[in-house]
C-alpha cells in the first residue's frame, strides 16, 4: 500500500513539475507603448485624415493650434491627448501582416485617423494610423508598415481633426475682483454698471441706484465675463457686412486701466461677437450670452433669496 502511494506521489510531484516548466517556457505577451516617445521632445502634433487637419505646435512654452486656425488650444482635449492617446499600449503580436487587411481594418489612407509627432527640428518621432471598425477596441500601424496592432484604448473616435474640437472655445476668462467697471449700449438703453468697495452700482439716463448682494441678474453677468466662450466662427469672408446689425456694444474696464471691447450682432438668425477688435474671428455666440447685456434696469434691483 505504501508502496502505491509513493508511486501516485512520485506521479503528482512529475506532472506538478511539468506544469512549472511549460508555465516558463510558455512566452509572455509584451505589453508597449504605441507611441513610444519622450514627451518633452514633442514639439509640433498633427492630427489629420482624408478630410481634415490639425496642427498643435509648442510655442513659447505654450500649446497653440496653428493651422488651419491660430488660436489657443483646447487644454482639456489636449491634456486627455498625453493622459490616453500618448500613453496608449498595445501587444507585440500583430493580428495581421498582410496589406490587404487594411481595408478590413480601417487602416486605410482614406479611412485612418492618422498622428504624427515631430521634434522641434521636424524630425518626425512617431507616425501612427488608427482606425475603428465599429469594436470596442481600435486597430493601429506604423506608418509605411502593414503589421496590424490591437490598440488597448479608444483614439480613433476620440481625436478626430475637428477644427471646433481642439481650438479652444475661451474668448474672456475676467476675475470679478479685477472688473472696475461694464459699460452696455444697445437698442432699447444704455448703461453703465461700476464696482466700488465689492459693490455694484447701476446708472442710466433715468436711474441710479446701488445693485442689491446676490442680485440673479449680476450674477448672470459677471458669470459670462468670467467664463466667455464660443465654439464656432465665421471668417470675414463669410460675412456680408451690410447684413450686420449692432445688438449691443461693451466695453469693460479693468482695475489695471485696461479695457476689453465686445460688439456683439445680430446676422440672420445668428448672434455674432468681436472681441478686442479682431475682426478675423465672427464668434458665433447663442442668445442668452447676448441677452445678458441687454437685460433692462428693474432687473438688477431685485433682491434674491440668500439661504
Amino acid at each position: 500500500m505504501k508502496r502505491r502511494l509513493l508511486i501516485l506521489l512520485a506521479v503528482f510531484l512529475l506532472l506538478l513539475g511539468l506544469i512549472i516548466l511549460m508555465q516558463k517556457r510558455e512566452p509572455k505577451e509584451k505589453i508597449l507603448r504605441v507611441m513610444p516617445v519622450d514627451s518633452t521632445k514633442v514639439a509640433p502634433i498633427h492630427v489629420f485624415n482624408a478630410a481634415d487637419t490639425v496642427h498643435i505646435q509648442l510655442v513659447d512654452k505654450e500649446w497653440r493650434m496653428i493651422y488651419p486656425d491660430e488660436a489657443k488650444v483646447n487644454e482639456d482635449v489636449l491634456n486627455y491627448f498625453f493622459r490616453s492617446a500618448f500613453n496608449a499600449t498595445y501587444s507585440g503580436m500583430p493580428m495581421s501582416e498582410s496589406k490587404t487587411d487594411l481595408d478590413r481594418y480601417g487602416l486605410t489612407a482614406s479611412e485612418a485617423l492618422q498622428i504624427k509627432l515631430l521634434d522641434a527640428a521636424g524630425k518626425t518621432l512617431v507616425h501612427c494610423h488608427f482606425g475603428n471598425t465599429n469594436n470596442p477596441y481600435d486597430y493601429f500601424r506604423y506608418d509605411k508598415d502593414n503589421k496590424i496592432y490591437q490598440v488597448k484604448q479608444v483614439i480613433y473616435n476620440r481625436f478626430q481633426p475637428k477644427l471646433e474640437s481642439w481650438r479652444s472655445p475661451s474668448i474672456l476668462k475676467l476675475d470679478w475682483n479685477q472688473l472696475s467697471s461694464i459699460t452696455v449700449e444697445h437698442s432699447k438703453n444704455s448703461y453703465v454698471l461700476t464696482q466700488k468697495d465689492d459693490a455694484w452700482y447701476y446708472l442710466d439716463a433715468r436711474e441710479n441706484f446701488t445693485v442689491p448682494p446676490h442680485n440673479e441678474t449680476m450674477g448672470k453677468l459677471l458669470n459670462i465675463l468670467a467664463n466667455l466662450e464660443a465654439y464656432t466662427f465665421k471668417k470675414p469672408s463669410e460675412i456680408d457686412a451690410q447684413k450686420l446689425i449692432l445688438e449691443a456694444d461693451v466695453k469693460v474696464g479693468m482695475k489695471d486701466k485696461s479695457i476689453h471691447h465686445l460688439v456683439f450682432y445680430k446676422y440672420d438668425e445668428e448672434y455674432l461677437l468681436v472681441a478686442d477688435g479682431d475682426e478675423s474671428h465672427y464668434h458665433v455666440m447663442v442668445f442668452d450670452q447676448v441677452f445678458r447685456f441687454t437685460r433692462h434696469a428693474e432687473v438688477f434691483k431685485y433682491k434674491q433669496y440668500e439661504g
